[in-house]
């Protein structure tokens, strides 16, 4: 049988579709003797995990004799997205016993669920399993930790982990940051985000998110951390919106309209402010 493999790797590749279209695909993979290459059973993993069939998903994976890397993690991911932590965690213990390694990508998965499953003791695990793996310095490893010991209060234990890295990139910063501002100490995730902007590391939305999270219940505060942010840098929309949208949460309409004046000298519209022309 002649195989069009260019239609059914794009077809594969699209996780947006059905679950009666994974099962097409599943059975085309079937019939053509295809379903047990690791490849391709990822490929279903993923597409039966998309669609919350777990059930399927695991039966792919089973009959499955040789598992790649990937399809493990697909596995191991397809468990922690649908909250079946404990499943994911286990499955991830058998794959230690088998003759593949985890990477980076099944570690920074694995934490994750241990920290949706708010279980600090396996985290801590896991944590000294990436070290044990030489992955201590794997920045997916490490944006992992991060958020999950920031997730779970704890806090100085996440600056630990940033703390060893050289060079911090931005999922970084953001985590530590949120995690900061996620318990109230938004005073200090306020000094974390000056020295980010020391360092030449340019803010995004998360960024500005992970800052006032901590704060978002203090009109006052955020429209002060708010104003501060956009007197230091004025031409940076991202500020001016959001202090415009600090404004407009308080019907403060006339402010709304002196700030977009003062950002565009009334010439043209603020992006991302539009919407309020009609209001």
């Amino acid at each position: 049988m002649l195989i069009p493999f260019d239609w059914l790797h794009s077809e594969l590749s699209n996780i947006c579709k059905s679950l009666l279209r994974a099962k097409q695909l599943h059975a085309f993979l079937l019939k053509t003797h295809l379903s047990q290459d690791p490849f391709y059973a990822t490929k279903i993993v993923r597409l039966y995990a998309a669609n919350n069939d777990i059930k399927s998903a695991h039966h792919v994976f089973d009959k499955t004799p040789n598992r790649s890397v990937y399809l493990w993690n697909s596995m191991i991911r397809a468990f922690a997205q649908s909250q079946r932590f404990l499943s994911a965690i286990s499955l991830f213990r058998t794959m230690l016993g088998d003759d593949i390694s985890p990477d980076d990508h099944t570690y920074a998965c694995v934490i994750r669920a241990c920290a949706d499953n708010f279980d600090f003791g396996m985290l801590r695990r896991v944590h000294g399993g990436a070290v044990a793996a030489g992955l201590e310095m794997d920045p997916i490893c490490c944006s992992a930790l991060v958020a999950a010991y920031s997730k779970l209060g704890r806090v100085q234990e996440a600056c630990r982990v940033f703390d060893g890295i050289a060079e911090p990139d931005l999922v970084l910063w953001n985590s530590l940051i949120s995690g900061y501002g996620g318990f109230g100490l938004w005073d200090v995730g306020m000094q974390m985000f000056s020295m980010m902007r020391l360092v030449g590391m340019k803010p995004d939305g998360y960024t500005l998110a992970g800052l006032l999270v901590g704060i978002a219940d203090s009109g006052m505060l955020a429209e002060t951390v708010a104003q501060q942010l956009f007197e230091s840098s004025p031409a940076d929309n991202v500020y001016s919106v959001m202090l415009s949208n600090i404004y407009a949460g308080d019907g403060r309409w006339d402010d709304v309209k002196k700030l977009r004046d003062k950002m565009t000298g009334g010439l043209r519209k603020m992006p991302g402010l539009s919407w309020i022309e009609g209001s």
